[in-house]
């Protein structure tokens, strides 16, 4: 079956998807923009069993896309004769509107579902312009970080109080922010996890390379003598940081140490322990680390998995 596209309009005579030979005249009315879009609709009523509220949809978004390719001369014009730069200013426009980047996602759909159904159910050829129609990538948010001034309150706040929780939770805010460790392999450390002489602990779960904790060190000794004894309930029991029952903090349990402290000292409430790996990463980006550097310190798969910047300039030395 012949492929109807805008090489073909210029002939007398263009042929129909049944085999059926018209002119061109007879032709034009049935595919143009507007026409389309109306047996469009009434296809995805009938035939796919579209909803009220999704043929709404589908009709908004379509009759906008109309009105922006009429501004730029496409006006009563047929759909195989759309021109790709048509298609590109249409995105273009669309992004200038303010959108979130879901509206437009839903609009780009729209059109890309309209002219998929000129191509597969009328053979008008439109692959070339829906290549064109991308929704925009996902909006990325760079994630809450702290200060200097709030990372040193958040981690001194539980070193001056003297029962066993408070200085469990002080080496726990160590750990993370120091090592940059997710929540879940926090509480799936050892003690055995730890080399107290070389101030350093294992990255769990491969447990395949050391991390330094110079920082962490001297409150985690103070934790395993002053507090640790007097949480454990069980001889024998391995995991490192242990909740008042004596079992294996939980990941929750770990969340519920961080909003606790947070909250302690007035920060923002949206703070979590992976609020301290974001930090981290910020303040090693800050002191002079590549992205590279920053996503093997944090066993990321790719530079872009770091989602901060740096927050100061560096010295040309420094770069």
């Amino acid at each position: 079956m012949k492929r109807l596209d805008s090489r073909h309009v210029s002939y007398g005579k263009l042929i129909h998807r049944d085999g059926i030979i018209a002119t061109t005249q007879q032709m034009e009315e049935g595919y143009k923009v507007e026409s389309s879009i109306e047996r469009f609709l009434t296809h995805m009523h009938e035939q796919r069993s579209a909803t009220e509220n999704t043929l709404l949809a589908y009709r908004t978004d379509l009759d906008q896309f109309r009105r922006v390719l009429e501004v730029h001369g496409a006006s009563g014009l047929m759909v195989a004769g759309l021109r790709s730069e048509w298609i590109k200013a249409y995105v273009e426009w669309l992004l200038l509107q303010g959108y979130r980047p879901a509206t437009v996602s839903r609009k780009v759909a729209s059109c890309r579902s309209f002219l998929d159904y000129m191509e597969g159910e009328e053979g008008v050829s439109t692959q070339h312009l829906t290549s064109l129609l991308r929704a925009p990538p996902p909006e990325r948010h760079e994630p809450l970080t702290l200060k200097e001034g709030e990372v040193r309150a958040l981690l001194d706040a539980p070193r001056f109080r003297s029962s066993a929780g408070a200085l469990r939770d002080a080496a726990i805010l160590a750990i993370l922010y120091e090592t940059g460790f997710r929540a879940a392999e926090v509480v799936g450390l050892s003690i055995t996890d730890l080399d107290l002489q070389g101030r350093r602990i294992w990255r769990p779960p491969a447990r395949s390379d050391w991390r330094p904790i110079p920082e962490s060190d001297l409150i985690v000794r103070r934790y395993l003598v002053e507090a640790r004894p007097h949480l454990l309930r069980k001889p024998g029991e391995l995991t490192l940081f242990l909740n008042l029952r004596g079992n294996a903090l939980s990941r929750q349990g770990l969340w519920l140490v961080v909003k606790r402290w947070g909250a302690e000292v007035g920060l923002d409430p949206g703070l979590s322990p992976h609020t301290l790996r974001h930090t981290r990463a910020r303040d090693l980006l800050n002191q002079g680390r590549s992205r590279k550097e920053v996503q093997e310190f944090l066993a990321l798969s790719s530079p872009n998995g770091v989602r901060v910047r740096r927050s100061r300039k560096l010295d040309p030395r420094e770069a």
